[in-house]
């Protein structure tokens, strides 16, 4: 099957891994990023060039439709048999220009419904609409009346490739109590602070934000950015990873709950009833409901760290064969066709 991704080509995007498992599963497959490879969208220009884009975009339907007219007319060029859009801000008239008899649109959403902008997604006239969020699924199929599925995110078990030697070890290798990573929003950091107040030993690894920086985590602030062979390393070897969801994660986890588990990490997370589907334990031993909680469990598990590589073990095996790009992008075909 030939298959064309709408949305970014960065690594390790979702985007990224749906192209690496379709082209390992066989298909032939293409990311097409409104951000292209241009010498304006590259080094210091890009960040300029994507802030004035995306303001056009908001504030000129005109220019809007033309830059994906643009895409448009590259996607029919490619002549894919399944288009998967991924962006949330696609202008609908793209949809409507791609459609015909022979090819399928569906609409993959991976983030919370903060990110929805002014609700493209709805206005669009997709064959099938996917959603992570129980939430949103219920209210996008009885409210108004869509083709949605609901789905699992996944983790790339080839690109976040646990290492191979035991996890006792390689926490002696890494040598860090907790960690978390992604961007230092303020809900993140704000939870991080409280951490680090009851004595908690945390790292952080990722994205300082341009504004808001909240410069009390600092002390836990690695500085550096971490995806692929190191990304799996560090999450295998902290004795703990922290993650937070996002306040709008209303009934859904993020990515970084897949991603961990796939590698093999022992994790503690916010508790979401969904937990408990997705979980081959109980999902209480893993989660906590509150930071007083979390700080409690911490604690627990640095103790007792045979029931963290039981845990995480369990939970390893279960993700490896449940919740692979592998699993996602046959989910995907299979719902849609």
């Amino acid at each position: 099957m030939k298959i064309a991704i709408i949305g970014s080509n960065s690594i390790d995007s979702l985007e990224f891994n749906l192209n690496e498992a379709f082209g390992f599963n066989g298909h032939i497959c293409k990311i097409f990023d409104i951000y292209g490879n241009s010498f304006f969208w590259k080094g210091r220009f890009a960040k300029y060039t994507k802030t004035i884009d995306k303001i056009a975009r908001q504030y000129s339907d005109k220019y809007d439709r033309h830059v994906f007219k643009n895409v448009s007319n590259k996607v029919n060029d490619f002549n894919p048999d399944l288009i998967i859009c991924v962006y949330r801000f696609i202008h609908p008239s793209f949809i409507d220009s791609l459609k015909n008899r022979n090819r399928k649109i569906i609409h993959v959403n991976p983030d919370q419904m903060t990110t929805l902008e002014y609700q493209q997604v709805f206005a669009s006239n997709y064959d099938a609409w996917f959603t992570k969020d129980p939430y949103m699924y219920r209210f996008m199929k009885e409210n108004m009346k869509l083709n949605v599925f609901l789905y699992n995110e996944a983790f790339n078990k080839r690109y976040h490739k646990r290492p191979e030697m035991s996890k006792e070890n390689c926490e002696k290798d890494v040598n860090i109590d907790v960690v978390t990573y992604g961007t230092f929003y303020p809900y993140r950091t704000r939870m991080v602070k409280q951490l680090l107040d009851k004595g908690v030993n945390i790292k952080i690894f990722g994205v300082v934000p341009r504004r808001f920086y909240n410069n009390e985590v600092e002390s836990a602030n690695q500085h550096k950015y971490i995806v692929g062979t190191e990304k799996a390393r560090l999450l295998y070897g902290s004795k703990i990873v922290f993650n937070n969801f996002h306040y709008a994660e209303v009934e859904s986890v993020n990515n970084r709950f897949f991603e961990v588990n796939g590698v093999g990490g022992f994790q503690l997370c916010d508790f979401r009833p969904i937990l408990n589907d997705l979980l081959p334990i109980d999902s209480n031993l893993v989660s906590f409901k509150n930071v007083d909680e979390c700080v409690e469990k911490i604690k627990y598990y640095l103790k007792h760290p045979q029931e963290r590589y039981d845990l995480s073990e369990k939970i390893y095996k279960h993700f490896l064969l449940n919740f692979s790009y592998d699993n996602l992008t046959e989910y995907l075909i299979n719902k849609t066709f």
